[in-house]
């Protein structure tokens, strides 16, 4: 059947992925999926991206281009650099209790500290934590890449374009059907990590 999706190897078999997997980004082994979180480049073309993931630095698990093309650039057993510093969930929540919220502001405005070693601080403190009373990390995500430029004058993302949406959507639904995973298991970008809020806000895969 045309619409068939088969998995082999970690890897999405289907018309409407083209294999782009760049073993340089994969960074070991991802024992266990339990969050997606969707991204925007930050550069204006697909190529850019495959071109910084030929650095081997930071990359995700799938890049949607502006024509809705999905290129698959990772396996999804492989763990890659994608989410970054994260942001306290119950702080961000207003859930902390007492303890909790005691904890993070040590770390948020530890004195003599600079604001990037306060961040990572915290970042690896709520790493310690069971997913999801903290939010989803490296270790347990698949990133979903969507080309967008970034406005360094506006300090914001591209639109997130109906065709881009529309292969979200669907590369959403088959990623929560493999991994059992439901709506409260996706997230933007910048709702959970130390980036521009405006990355991902655009993003539509519930109603493209």
């Amino acid at each position: 059947m045309a619409d068939e999706i088969v998995w082999s190897g970690g890897k999405l078999i289907h018309a409407r992925v083209t294999d782009k997997v760049n073993s340089k980004i994969e960074k070991g082994t991802l024992a266990g999926v339990n969050a997606i979180v969707v991204h925007q480049t930050g550069a204006a073309t697909a190529q850019s991206s495959f071109s910084s993931y030929d650095a081997g630095l930071n990359g995700a698990h799938f890049l949607i281009d502006t024509d809705g093309a999905i290129y698959q650039t990772a396996r999804i057993d492989q763990k890659c650099w994608h989410v970054g510093n994260i942001r306290s969930r119950c702080n961000e929540m207003k859930a902390c209790d007492t303890d909790a919220l005691k904890a993070v502001n040590a770390l948020l405005f530890k004195k003599g500290e600079s604001y990037s070693a306060r961040i990572k601080s915290l970042s690896q403190h709520e790493a310690g934590k069971a997913y999801p009373v903290r939010y989803p990390i490296n270790e347990d995500s698949l990133g979903i890449e969507i080309v967008g430029e970034f406005s360094a004058k506006s300090q914001t993302y591209a639109t997130v374009n109906k065709n881009q949406n529309t292969s979200l959507s669907w590369l959403v639904g088959v990623l929560e059907t493999k991994l059992v995973l439901d709506a409260d298991d996706i997230y933007r970008h910048g709702s959970i990590a130390y980036k521009q809020a405006s990355e991902g806000s655009t993003a539509n895969w519930t109603n493209p």
